[in-house]
């Protein structure tokens, strides 16, 4: 597991450590700021392949992409906050259009896992509805807040 010093780090560390622990272990886990749009916001993209998430190869060939933005809300396009997303990925390293996840932009790590196992084995994700501790996910809330005011 990378350790990450962005303000999302620590949430996007303990999605990799939580799929890794049901065995689907994230080929890559990034957690960086996406500043190609016009309002810059911070993303979270984790990858699953056959190879090494022992995701189903008849299915997912060239695997899965797992997305967590978090929008400032300063875009017209997005609201604020935190959202989590999907998409196939082609052969040639580039992804089909995201679709979202029915899951909460906070979601708990391992009700991620789940969705994403659902997801992997059954072809669509199952909703999930437990959020991440609070006492876990306040002091990241904290951080990316800080990093929103940051930008405004």
């Amino acid at each position: 597991m990378t350790t990450r010093t962005l303000p999302h780090g620590p949430y996007i560390n303990a999605v990799e450590a939580a799929l890794t622990e049901a065995a689907l272990t994230p080929e890559q886990a990034d957690a960086f700021v996406e500043d190609s749009y016009d309002v810059p916001h911070l993303r979270g993209v984790i990858t699953l392949t056959p190879e090494t998430s022992d995701i189903p190869a008849d299915r997912w060939p060239h695997g899965l992409l797992l997305v967590w933005d978090w929008h400032t809300g300063l875009d017209e396009d997005y609201e604020h906050g935190p959202v989590w997303q999907w998409a196939r990925l082609n052969d040639d390293g580039s992804s089909r259009p995201l679709e979202p996840l029915p899951v909460p932009g906070w979601v708990a790590p391992e009700m991620l896992t789940a969705a994403a196992a659902t997801l992997a084995h059954a072809g669509k994700p199952a909703p999930m509805g437990s959020l991440w501790h609070d006492h876990l996910r306040k002091p990241v809330e904290d951080a990316i807040n800080t990093w929103a005011e940051e930008q405004s």
